[in-house]
C-alpha cells in the first residue's frame, strides 16, 4: 500500500508540473532548470523588475514562461501538443494505479471486481448528459473512482460481514466518507474531488452522512455519484445480497426520488439508462442500501 500511495502522489506531482506549464506559470526552480542558471539569478531578475512575478496564497514566486522567452531564447519547452500528450499519459496511468486499488478495496468489500469503475463510468455518462465541460468531468470521474477509499480505514471483517450490522459497526462504516476525504486531500491533484467524496451518502431528504445535507446543498457531482453507486449496487451480486435484474434495478431506484436522491437527476439518469446510452458503460457492483437498509450495509 506504500508504495502504491508514493506512486499516486509522484504522478499526482507531475501531474500539477504539466498543468502549469499548460497555464504558463512555473516555479522559480522550473524557470531556473529551463534557462540554465540557478534560482536565485531568477529572484533577482524578480527583484530587478526584469521579471515579473505572481504570488500564490502562499508568498511563492511564480513566473510565465512567455516571459522567460524574452529573457533568452528557450529551446527545452515542450509545445502545448507536448504537454497535453504528456498530461494524457499521466492521467492514464494514475487512473491505472487508482483502479488497482480500488479493485483489491472491492475484494476486501465483499463486492464485485470493477465496482468503483462502473460507478465512474455511469458518473461520467451523466456528466456528458448534463454538459460537464472536460475538467469536471475528469473531477468527476477521479471522485466517482475513488468515492469508497476511505473503506481502506476499514476492517474486513465489517466489511464483508454477510449478516445485519451492529449499531458500532454501522457507526465505524459511516466514516468512510470523511475517511475518503482526508485520504485525497494528502495528494493535490486529487483535493478537487474533496467535496464530492465526503458528501456521496448525503441524501435529497437531509437524511444521509455525514453532514446532513440537503437538496440541493448537496453537490451536484456528489448527487450524481450517489445514484450512480446505488444502481450499480442493486445490479450486483455481493456478500450481503443477491443483485437483481434490470427492471428490478430500476424500480427499486425510483422508489428513492426526492427522499435518498435528486429527483431531477435521478429522472435524466434512469431516461437515459432506458435508451441505453449508459448501458454498455457499466454493469454491476455496489454496496448503498435501500429499504431502510434491508438490502445492504451502507445507508
Amino acid at each position: 500500500m506504500e508504495i502504491k500511495s508514493y506512486k499516486i502522489d509522484t504522478l499526482g506531482s507531475a501531474m500539477n508540473s504539466i498543468t502549469q506549464h499548460l497555464t504558463g506559470l512555473i516555479k522559480t526552480k522550473e524557470a531556473a532548470h529551463l534557462l540554465g542558471v540557478t534560482v536565485q539569478t531568477i529572484k533577482n531578475y524578480i527583484y530587478l523588475g526584469k521579471l515579473k512575478s505572481y504570488k500564490t496564497p502562499g508568498g511563492h514566486h511564480r513566473v510565465l514562461v512567455s516571459d522567460l522567452q524574452e529573457l533568452a531564447p528557450i529551446q527545452s519547452i515542450p509545445s502545448r501538443e507536448e504537454l497535453l500528450e504528456q498530461y494524457d499519459h499521466l492521467y492514464q496511468s494514475y487512473l491505472d494505479t487508482i483502479g488497482a486499488l480500488l479493485n483489491a478495496l472491492d475484494a476486501r468489500d465483499g463486492i464485485a471486481s470493477g465496482h468503483s469503475r462502473r460507478v465512474a463510468n455511469y458518473a461520467c455518462a451523466m456528466g456528458n448528459v448534463l454538459g460537464f465541460p472536460p475538467n469536471s468531468q475528469r473531477t468527476l470521474e477521479l471522485a466517482a473512482l475513488l468515492h469508497d477509499v476511505g473503506k481502506i480505514m476499514i476492517g474486513e471483517q465489517i466489511l464483508g460481514k454477510p449478516g445485519k450490522l451492529t449499531d458500532q459497526e454501522t457507526y465505524i462504516i459511516r466514516q468512510h466518507p470523511e475517511m475518503g476525504e482526508r485520504i485525497v486531500g494528502e495528494v493535490d491533484f486529487l483535493r478537487d474531488t474533496k467535496p464530492f467524496i465526503r458528501h456521496h451518502h448525503e441524501r435529497f431528504d437531509g437524511k444521509g452522512y455525514p453532514d446532513n445535507l440537503s437538496g440541493e446543498g448537496i453537490p451536484l457531482e456528489a448527487r450524481i455519484i450517489f445514484i450512480a453507486e446505488a444502481f450499480d449496487s442493486l445490479r450486483s451480486d455481493s456478500s450481503y445480497h443477491r443483485s437483481l435484474n434490470f427492471k428490478e434495478a430500476l424500480s427499486e431506484i425510483e422508489q428513492g426520488a426526492g427522499t435518498q436522491f435528486d429527483p431531477q437527476i435521478l429522472k435524466i439518469f434512469i431516461e437515459n439508462v432506458k435508451k441505453g446510452s449508459m448501458n454498455e458503460m457499466g454493469l454491476s457492483g455496489g454496496s448503498v442500501s435501500f429499504n431502510n437498509g434491508q438490502r445492504a450495509h451502507v445507508v
